[in-house]
């Protein structure tokens, strides 16, 4: 007896479920692919990773974490994601986390926002956080960005006044957090993948990119030998681009093109290679707009009329301008890279590397700063005057110093014509008035008026002169004057009097103004009286043609206001009754003689001997006691000097000068 079961059905029902089983061995299979190619891209994100559960646990982090944060990844899993924040935005993490659970109001989520973090050894750096959601799996999704290059980067734009304003887009899950745009690419070159930012940057939507070419985003003549470059690597395994990051050219769909940093990694699994792709469209603009203040910057130095030169720490130059060639001689290439003393006289060039490295070692600046007169050299070994002004530049990692060399060769010539036209025009009025009154005068030219207290006048006149001159040419009457008063005028030397003025053959002399006390003016006069007669005699001892002359002097003692009149040629004049007394003194005189008054006699000193002539009626002043000037004691200290000058012009020939002489011309 036999039973038979049929199994048809129940073999079909084995065979059901061992197909389900193998199904499911696959779709787990596939899911492990693509959880794998999932963190093969995001290892090769530029940023950090972490997804945590609705208790605030880490469940995974990328590489990028482990790097920026400086735990392990064994470390990281299973720890409350406050790990990573500063103390006082931990404590309060677990309720924001728990509140958002409550309520569903999102305020982190789907945002990014520019937050603190905090590494393992307790450092804390800026960064940008971003976060999203999986709706299925409650997990959150965060990116972390280290801003600290970033900021670095920021501050040092800042410092060189190029703002780089910074406006992205972020995206809302985990690949879209990325602050770049992503392309994944499969062995021929077919894109898989793409994030937000892709679009953004490039103009294709997600659709219109996946399953497209990657050269799709490239210029024509990149685009052309991409695949030929895949199947090399393919090939050989000569990695070149990827595992590096390089600077190159992409293509939006309008056709136009950007520079951008592109940076490539592979998945080993899936044979998948993942490519973030940075734009450099601002920090391009930044630097072409640096580059082109830079070149103004150069061309604004090579307009300076002066040389310049830029110098390192040793004196090596490294920068000059135009100017610094036409000046020199040397060229743009003959300077730089040589030393600075190349243009230093020799004396100088020998001891400034010396100075160099003192100011280097001890900071005390003489030059830096300051602008100097110094001696420079040009390329045919000749030497100028220059203006040599200086400053230092610190670019933090170098030191450079800054010259600026001003040619005065020409300043120097005019400003000695300049001095030398001063110093003539000096002579001559000093030449017109008194040392003293004609520096006031250039000080200032308003009027010059002084009251003196106690001074001697002197007036010397030719006795019989008027028919004398009758009998003479006017040559020979100037001839004659100029002989006579330039005896004088070497004797106020000596005695250091003024001569006022002359007229016709009147000689007025003062004891006014002198450098030094007045308490000896009225015996100078005395002396130079007695010393005018002497060159009287001098001169009649020449033999002259038309006789012997003889004088009539007269002194006086008093008051008198002195000043400077005139404005075309000026005049130092004065005026009062001690005037017009030592006038009335001379005309009242006797020929040959000196008389005074008796102010004179009192105020003269012992050293000479008057003789008293008597009581005299004066005109303007009723009877006078009046005398005779005789001699005088010699002066103790100066009597060498003084009788040696005076010798000297006792014993001049006879001068000659002639109105008709044209010789000089």
């Amino acid at each position: 007896c036999g039973f038979i079961r049929d199994l048809t059905e129940e073999k079909a029902h084995q065979a059901a479920i061992l197909e389900k089983q193998l199904a499911a061995e696959n779709l787990s299979k596939e899911l492990q692919a693509n959880q794998n190619i999932i963190m093969g891209i995001l290892d090769a994100a530029f940023h950090a990773l972490f997804v945590i559960n609705e208790k605030c646990i880490i469940q995974m982090v990328n590489k990028k974490s482990c790097e920026v944060f400086g735990w392990t990844q064994e470390e990281f899993i299973g720890k409350n994601i406050n790990l990573i924040m500063p103390d006082h935005v931990a404590v309060n993490h677990n309720h924001y986390m728990k509140h958002y659970l409550e309520t569903g109001v999102k305020n982190m989520i789907g945002t990014q926002r520019e937050v603190t973090a905090r590494r393992k050894d307790g450092s804390t750096f800026p960064c940008i956080l971003g976060l999203s959601e999986t709706q299925q799996s409650g997990m959150i999704c965060g990116f972390i960005r280290d801003l600290t290059k970033e900021k670095a980067a920021q501050a040092a734009l800042i410092a060189k006044n190029k703002e780089l304003e910074i406006n992205q887009s972020l995206v809302m899950s985990i690949l879209d957090a990325s602050f770049h745009a992503l392309f994944v690419i499969d062995e021929q070159c077919i894109i898989q993948m793409v994030n937000a930012k892709s679009c953004e940057v490039f103009g294709w939507t997600k659709e219109e990119l996946i399953g497209q070419n990657i050269k799709i985003i490239m210029p024509p003549a990149i685009a052309n030998h991409h695949d030929g470059y895949m199947k090399s690597y393919l090939e050989t395994g000569m990695k070149k681009m990827i595992g590096t990051q390089r600077e190159v050219t992409a293509q939006r769909k309008d056709g136009s093109t950007f520079p951008c940093k592109l940076g490539l990694s592979e998945t080993k699994e899936s044979g998948l290679i993942c490519g973030f792709i940075h734009d450099l469209t601002t920090e391009k603009a930044a630097e072409a707009e640096l580059l082109a203040k830079t070149r103004l910057t150069e061309k604004i130095i090579n307009a300076s009329f002066d040389a310049m030169f830029v110098i390192n720490e040793r004196g090596v130059i490294e920068m000059v301008n135009a100017a610094s060639e036409k000046v020199f001689g040397w060229s743009h290439d003959e300077f730089i890279g040589q030393n600075i003393k190349m243009i230093m006289p020799m004396s100088r060039a020998v001891n400034h590397d010396s100075y160099l490295k003192k100011y280097m070692e001890s900071g005390v600046k003489k030059m830096i700063g300051t602008e100097r007169e110094v001696e420079a050299r040009r390329v045919d070994g000749s030497t100028f005057p220059c203006i040599l002004g200086m400053s230092e530049v610190d670019n933090g990692d170098s030191r450079q110093f800054v010259g600026f060399v001003k040619d005065i060769t020409d300043q120097k010539k005019k400003l000695h014509l300049a001095e030398s036209e001063r110093d003539a025009s000096d002579a001559l009025l000093y030449n017109i008035l008194p040392e003293h009154i004609a520096n006031r005068l250039k000080e200032d030219p308003s009027h010059i008026a002084d009251l003196y207290g106690n001074t001697t006048i002197l007036f010397a006149d030719i006795v019989g002169f008027t028919d004398r001159t009758s009998l003479m040419s006017p040559q020979e009457l100037v001839v004659m004057l100029n002989d006579i008063f330039s005896r004088f005028d070497d004797l106020i030397d000596i005695y250091e009097l003024n001569k006022v003025k002359t007229i016709g053959d009147c000689y007025m002399v003062t004891s006014i103004p002198c450098n030094e006390l007045e308490h000896d003016g009225c015996s100078r006069v005395c002396r130079f009286a007695l010393d005018m007669m002497k060159a009287v005699q001098a001169f009649n001892n020449t033999g002259p043609r038309h006789g012997h002359i003889t004088f009539r002097v007269g002194i006086a003692t008093g008051q008198v206001v002195a000043g400077v009149v005139g404005t075309k040629r000026f005049l130092f004049d004065m005026w009062g009754d001690a005037v017009n007394v030592a006038a009335r003194m001379e005309q009242s005189g006797l020929a040959g003689q000196i008389q005074v008054t008796k102010e004179v006699v009192d105020h003269a000193g012992p050293n000479f001997t008057f003789e008293l002539r008597g009581t005299l009626t004066i005109k303007g002043k009723g009877p006078m006691e009046v005398f005779l000037l005789k001699s005088a004691n010699e002066r103790r200290g100066r009597r060498s000097e003084t009788e040696r000058r005076q010798s000297a012009i006792f014993a001049l020939p006879a001068r000659s000068f002639s109105m008709f002489d044209n010789s000089e011309y």
